[in-house]
């Protein structure tokens, strides 16, 4: 499978490295997910469309303790929206690969390439090594291709983990945090069109306690 490499935009552990370490107010930085939190005062911002119904997903066999919400943000543009399918997809995968934990998982190799895959290899390993799972809840919302040209994307989208957590692999113990502003992130992905027709993630950015977001 032939994947074309682009620059990356941006630099991964820079703005991305909080993935199960996190930025929560009153609470040890390592008890929290990458950017849950929120306003503990504000009302988290609500997707403006509905949220992805999970037939519309593949069934990525998340346990009941692991919600995602990722709203539709369809275009009526069918080459936007299967940009925007695939690239929620990829947000599945992302919890998926945390569970399992596994460097060399299929969801990690399907949907992340160059960069963020080297980064989630990363993430995983370290994850595991701290015995470490996530629970909790995820939302993603205001997605928008921002560009398009060609098998090049750029993906900006907000997330909301102020209701995800770390937890024990062993005892099983969710590590609960308060809430804070660096919750909500507004990350900008680069997504690459693969000789078969599917995108995967290339790249990333993210910028904590976005107010957009909130």
């Amino acid at each position: 499978m032939k994947r074309r490499t682009m620059p990356t935009i941006a630099v991964l552990a820079a703005t991305t490295a909080l993935v199960l370490t996190g930025c929560s107010s009153n609470s040890d930085a390592s008890d929290k997910i990458e950017g849950a939190g929120g306003d503990a005062n504000a009302s988290p911002k609500s997707p403006e469309k509905s949220s992805t119904a999970p037939a519309e997903l593949p069934d990525f066999g998340l346990p009941a303790d692991v919600k995602v919400e990722i709203a539709s943000d369809t275009t009526g543009d069918k080459a936007k929206d299967r940009i925007l399918k695939e690239q929620a997809e990829s947000l599945m995968a992302r919890q998926r690969i945390f569970l399992d934990l596994d460097p060399k998982s299929r969801y990690l190799t399907r949907y992340y390439a160059d960069e963020a895959l080297a980064f989630y290899v990363s993430e995983i390993k370290k994850a595991k090594a701290d015995n470490r799972t996530i629970t909790g809840l995820y939302r993603y919302y205001d997605r928008k291709v921002e560009t398009h040209t060609g098998d090049i994307a750029v993906v900006s989208y907000c997330e909301d983990r102020s209701k995800a957590y770390a937890k024990d692999i062993t005892s099983g113990k969710t590590r609960k945090t308060e809430p804070s502003p660096s919750d909500f992130i507004k990350n900008t992905a680069t997504l690459a069109k693969t000789g078969n027709g599917t995108w995967v993630v290339q790249s990333f950015r993210g910028k904590t306690s976005a107010k957009e977001c909130q």
